[in-house]
């Protein structure tokens, strides 16, 4: 038994000019298939456990920035990108890069210290970057002496190893779109 308003193939076939099944277009077959579905327009609202396969009536949108925050991509010393290069202009280029660490930052909690010129603190992945602050030595590049690290000239650059507020995702951008099929990794994001 076939579903109401729903046309056979011999049907939609006859309807066609010159129907030669081995002669067609892509846009004859995209034309042609559409005749033999059903659009739905019917919306249904389920719960994140049923939606698995499920298809998407609207987009979805992000009401958050992921990351929430600037934050540290690994564990190493927070510093200003900036005196990187200034240090480089102001010795050789192979001098070494002396900062003061002055403080640590953890994962889940903003350190809320002050970090001034030549200084850096110790930052944990996930650690919120300190206002100033944009670029994370890894540990395994520096040389720790008490509470002063040396960085050789060039391991990293201005900006390295920093997540970026909204990075991911922003608040207010579309993400999933309508028609996307619900996937498991999709559901994550919409449990998230």
């Amino acid at each position: 038994m076939k579903a109401p308003g729903v046309k056979t193939l011999d049907q939609i076939a006859a309807e066609l000019q010159g129907y030669d099944p081995q002669a067609l277009s892509a846009a004859s077959v995209n034309e042609f298939l559409s005749r033999m579905v059903v659009p739905v327009d019917e919306v249904e609202t389920v719960g994140i456990f049923e939606a698995l396969g499920r298809v998407l009536a609207t987009d979805v949108i992000s009401p958050l920035n992921v990351p929430p925050h600037d934050n540290s991509a690994m564990d190493g010393f927070a510093l200003d990108g900036a005196w990187l290069s200034r240090n480089e202009r102001a010795q050789n280029a192979s001098a070494s890069l002396k900062l003061r660490v002055v403080g640590t930052a953890f994962a889940g909690k903003a350190w809320r210290g002050q970090v001034g010129e030549g200084e850096c603190i110790k930052i944990m992945t996930g650690a919120v970057m300190p206002q100033g602050l944009d670029t994370v030595v890894p540990q395994e590049f520096v040389t720790q002496s008490g509470d002063t690290i040396s960085l050789p000239s060039g391991r990293v650059s201005p900006g390295d190893n920093r997540r970026a507020m909204g990075e991911d995702l922003q608040l207010g951008q579309v993400a999933l779109q309508k028609g996307e099929r619900l996937t498991p990794a999709a559901l994550g994001l919409l449990a998230s």
